[in-house]
């Protein structure tokens, strides 16, 4: 996921070498372990890939393979990487926190010939850890891109609901409540009840678990078009309104839809 996104960040000067084994090979070394007859039966063993390298040229090396050209790298300075993780540290499963930073500069390499042993063979180097560049890009690029895209919307739904319940004026709004057939005595109802369920998706996009994000995304795209249906008919300037404020309802129904189909059977 990291090799994928438009830049890396390194974090402080230190080296940060690493020395990263492919899964197969990991679980192969295990499983020869398993196997073995004799000797002690307690040892450490180093799974390590074939030679060191830096992590931020671990995470270039993972970007060419995938197809994507090179890594472009943002540096922070010693201090401000470790002010980063320093406010990392106050925020649960960051993976950036000062003992993980610390971890990072101090690295993590071994001695491969035991690795070795084990497969019978020298361990995969990374730049063959891609065999299936396409689906392994593609993998990788939702991985941040779907929050991304979730983060987003519950921002569109959270500022909609500030802006109708605060920013816009009172009258206007009950003019077009009014004009799409809501009575007056329900006006006030109406326009704070959809502006807190609007607030509702918003805080339910960002903090729901997957298991119940599905049934909300039904629920939006139903809203949605029941707001576009009814404004096109009630309200028919909009539907022609150069900055066509219905027409981008399409692009929000097929964002989540997209998150509907993408987000089966997650728990």
């Amino acid at each position: 996921m990291l090799a994928t996104m438009p830049l890396a960040v390194r974090f402080g000067s230190a080296p940060q070498p690493v020395q990263p084994i492919h899964v197969d090979d990991a679980c192969q070394a295990i499983l020869a372990l398993l196997e073995e007859t004799g000797g002690p039966r307690s040892m450490r063993v180093p799974l390590v890939g074939p030679a060191p390298l830096p992590f931020i040229g671990y995470l270039a090396t993972l970007r060419r393979a995938l197809g994507l050209g090179r890594l472009r790298v943002l540096p922070l300075p010693g201090a401000v990487a470790r002010g980063a993780a320093w406010l990392g540290g106050f925020v649960p499963g960051s993976p950036l926190t000062p003992d993980t930073l610390r971890m990072l500069a101090r690295g993590n390499t071994a001695d491969p010939a035991m690795t070795s042993r084990l497969l019978g063979r020298p361990p995969r180097a990374v730049d063959k850890f891609i065999t299936h560049p396409q689906a392994e890009r593609r993998a990788a690029q939702l991985d941040w891109l779907l929050p991304l895209l979730r983060i987003s919307l519950a921002i569109v739904w959270i500022w909609t609901a500030f802006v109708s319940a605060f920013a816009w004026p009172v009258e206007d709004s009950y003019r077009l409540l009014e004009r799409s057939g809501i009575p007056a005595m329900l006006a006030p109802l109406m326009l704070y009840g959809a502006s807190a369920l609007d607030l509702a998706f918003g805080i339910g996009t960002l903090a729901l678990p997957p298991r119940w994000r599905r049934p909300l995304w039904l629920a939006q795209i139903a809203l949605i078009g029941f707001y576009t249906v009814v404004i096109a008919l009630r309200l028919p300037e909009f539907l022609w309104h150069p900055y066509g404020p219905l027409s981008k309802n399409l692009p929000m129904l097929a964002a989540i839809w997209l998150l509907y189909e993408l987000e089966k059977g997650k728990t």
